[in-house]
């Protein structure tokens, strides 16, 4: 006797309350996917940008001479040698959930320094120069060939395409200026030895102190309210804006 009232059940208040449940329940699972994409393709291109930007470090100390980075098979560009488990894939994805935690961060790649491997073509103040801005100038030359990407896709009217290289351009630019920051542990710390004596008192109180100023800008930043981080950054989020507004008006 069961049978036919679950036939109509559709028509009855219950079964519309059941349906309409199913239909909440079939949007939250859409959500759910959604957001697990979202969270899946920002961790993804993160570990691209990332891995270019070890990578980086370690060949152009590799081409100076220094043994270490291809001993740990660092030389590569497969993202497995580069990711560190917290800051490439947790935090990041913390952070396409919403938290804010403004850091994230790839395996560093380790070097000896020692003048006896490295060339001598070079000084050694000029060596370290090289291997600190390789980072970032992969982060560049990925944004560039990337561009290439987005202007083909533009041609090709693949909207979702070019919204995917605009993300990635936009994370490449974002990883290059803030490693270029003149603060230690930044690669940007490399620009700190070549200040004239006469702003030694900077340098050093930068060496010094430069790990607990990073640190304060990083949590200030994620604890609300006005970020001084955000501020300092502003020049390059407007720079990387107008690159972006560029590649477009090139698609027309």
């Amino acid at each position: 006797m069961l049978e036919p009232s679950l036939v109509l059940l559709g028509n009855t208040a219950a079964g519309a309350h059941l349906h309409s449940l199913a239909l909440v329940a079939a949007q939250l699972a859409s959500s759910g996917l959604q957001l697990a994409a979202h969270v899946v393709v920002s961790v993804t291109a993160l570990i691209l940008c990332i891995t270019v930007h070890e990578f980086g470090h370690a060949w152009v100390a590799d081409r100076m001479g220094d043994p270490l980075p291809r001993q740990q098979g660092r030389v590569t560009l497969n993202p497995l040698r580069h990711i560190d488990p917290l800051g490439t894939v947790i935090f990041p994805a913390l952070m396409a959930l919403g938290a804010a935690i403004p850091l994230a961060w790839g395996k560093p790649v380790e070097w000896t320094g020692h003048p006896a491997y490295l060339t001598r073509r070079f000084s050694m103040r000029t060596i370290r120069f090289f291997v600190a801005v390789a980072g970032p100038a992969m982060n560049l030359l990925l944004a560039l060939v990337i561009s290439v990407a987005y202007l083909v896709f533009g041609k090709l009217g693949r909207k979702d395409a070019m919204e995917m290289c605009s993300r990635l351009i936009a994370m490449n630019f974002g990883l290059m200026f803030f490693n270029l920051l003149p603060i230690p542990p930044l690669d940007g710390r490399v620009f700190l030895e070549f200040l004239p004596n006469s702003l030694a008192f900077i340098r050093d109180t930068l060496f010094r102190y430069g790990s607990f100023i990073f640190l304060a800008l990083i949590l200030l930043g994620g604890i609300g309210g006005a970020s001084p981080l955000g501020y300092i950054m502003m020049p390059f989020h407007i720079l990387s804006r107008l690159y972006l507004l560029g590649l477009r008006s090139l698609v027309g």
